[in-house]
């Protein structure tokens, strides 16, 4: 009897908690972050793609998620305990949505961040961005050079060449994002409030997917 060959369909990066290996995805994307200079980390920062579908990877994304949601940067009525991390995160990204989620990292392979990218019926032709930016990692232009990042690779990451623009909300209070949206030069693109947290206005930004730097 022949010995069977199993190849590797995926490959682990070790994060600084060797209990949470990251899985990175097979054949997503992978590279150096763009926009670097005006990172003020002192380190190289790659760039690449996560697989949200192992308890792994969905616990990473969803106790950034849930970090972020205390400290009242979004808003989730999601209640994630760390149990079943997928069911959880498909709860908040369905599968319908085809959701990609970019991860930030140190070559150590310490995790900075993410940023994630889905598609929606109700946004025809663009791609909704959502981010998370760990807060150890903050006010060094990490979040702006990420979003440029995915906006000028969007349709590497998506392979979806009907995306023509991007989508993004943030609170009007949010002063982070607010900045990035002004470097970023997207348009306002209305304002709602907020159903979850009653009274809080969110502001809605829209531009041209196909940046170049």
């Amino acid at each position: 009897m022949s010995e069977q060959l199993i190849q590797p369909s995926s490959r682990f990066l070790q994060t600084d908690d060797p209990k949470l290996d990251l899985l990175i995805r097979p054949g997503g994307h992978e590279k150096p972050l763009l926009f670097q200079e005006s990172v003020n980390l002192g380190r190289p920062i790659i760039a690449r793609e996560i697989e949200p579908w192992t308890d792994a990877g969905a616990h990473e994304l969803l106790s950034d998620i849930m970090a972020a949601h205390e400290a009242g940067d979004i808003t989730t009525i999601v209640r994630y305990k760390g149990k079943n991390p997928r069911r959880w995160l498909a709860s908040i990204y369905p599968f319908a949505m085809d959701p990609r989620f970019v991860g930030l990292f140190f070559p150590d392979g310490t995790l900075l961040g993410w940023v994630s990218l889905t598609t929606s019926p109700y946004l025809p032709g663009k791609a909704v961005l959502g981010m998370v930016i760990r807060p150890p990692y903050r006010n060094a232009g990490l979040g702006t050079a990420a979003l440029l990042h995915a906006k000028k690779y969007l349709r590497d990451i998506m392979k979806d060449k009907s995306i023509t623009a991007i989508f993004f909300e943030t609170q009007e209070q949010n002063a982070r994002v607010l900045a990035i949206a002004k470097k970023m030069r997207v348009q306002n693109a209305g304002r709602r409030i907020d159903q979850v947290k009653g009274g809080i206005a969110m502001l809605a930004f829209s531009g041209d997917a196909s940046m170049e730097a």
